[in-house]
């Protein structure tokens, strides 16, 4: 049975992760609000740590949490990884009996049975899944500044989440975004690199003094092609082309996608809207930048 500590703690940490938890489950603010039966400047309150959520908030909303993912349970690990995180005090243990915030709540009160043959994995069918359990991600700065940005970086931080995994994003992405992106697109990229790094998904490497962000990108792609599986997400097809051609027997794999409808897709192998420029990537692959020592 948990202790009054423990259950604070699981009200605690569901609590610092409400947001992102909430759209794991797809709810808008207001649609989540009165699915719980609160106000949504309730809601707002509870995810900027205005107001502290009580046990009686947290009973409801852990009821909606295990009705949803009892139908959707490709995101319960997800959901399990971002509510517990690092947690590994053995008197806290963790947050699930059973796959179920109320049974791990009332644990000692009622006895809800055996259920431990329950095991869920990710979809498979997802690539996003796929792509954070099994390659290291490169996020083009400039796919963040697209209507589709916000589904696709919540999909991604739930994903990497998951499997406790980072993204990377070059600081000259970044640089060169910032020049050619107008204010608004900008402001809004921003504030998506930050949920990620508030989130712990994402990295950012580099130096100011880095090339463009193509032959960096081919050059850390060259650099590391045989340390990991590798993908670069990308809305330049061209950059995305000369990425792909960097494949070879001797690496691992490499992939390129883009974002459509907060999706991600795969660009084809071989050249189709845009044909591949006859351009070598960096001629010297071993030249050192500073921040790309690993990644």
């Amino acid at each position: 049975m948990p202790n009054h500590m423990a259950r604070q703690r699981m009200i605690d940490n569901f609590q610092d992760s409400l947001r992102i938890v909430r759209h794991l489950m797809k709810f808008g603010v207001e649609e989540f609000a009165d699915a719980i039966g609160v106000t949504r400047q309730t809601v707002n309150n509870l995810e900027k740590k205005k107001s502290r959520m009580s046990a009686t908030q947290f009973i409801a909303i852990a009821a909606l949490a295990d009705t949803f993912f009892a139908q959707n349970k490709r995101r319960l690990p997800a959901l399990k990884a971002i509510v517990d995180g690092d947690e590994n005090d053995s008197e806290f243990e963790t947050s699930f009996r059973d796959d179920s915030l109320l049974k791990r709540w009332f644990e000692g009160f009622i006895d809800f049975g055996d259920d431990n043959d329950k095991k869920f994995a990710e979809d498979e069918e997802d690539p996003l899944w796929t792509l954070a359990r099994e390659y290291k991600i490169f996020l083009d700065a400039e796919l963040l500044k697209t209507e589709d940005a916000e589904t696709f970086v919540d999909e991604l931080t739930t994903a990497l989440a998951s499997v406790r995994e980072k993204a990377v994003m070059s600081l000259r992405s970044i640089q060169q975004l910032q020049a050619e992106a107008t204010p608004k697109e900008f402001d809004q990229a921003m504030t998506f690199i930050h949920q990620m790094r508030t989130n712990k998904v994402l990295n950012i490497h580099g130096e100011e003094t880095d090339p463009d962000f193509r032959d960096t990108v081919l050059m850390v792609f060259r650099r590391f092609r045989n340390k990991y599986n590798l993908c670069l997400i990308t809305p330049d097809e061209q950059l995305a082309r000369d990425v792909l051609q960097l494949n070879d027997d001797n690496g691992l794999e490499i992939k390129a996608g883009f974002v459509a409808a907060g999706a991600v897709k795969f660009y084809d192998e071989e050249p189709q809207a845009v044909a591949a420029e006859e351009s070598d990537p960096l001629t010297n692959p071993e030249d050192s930048f500073n921040g790309w020592d690993e990644i």
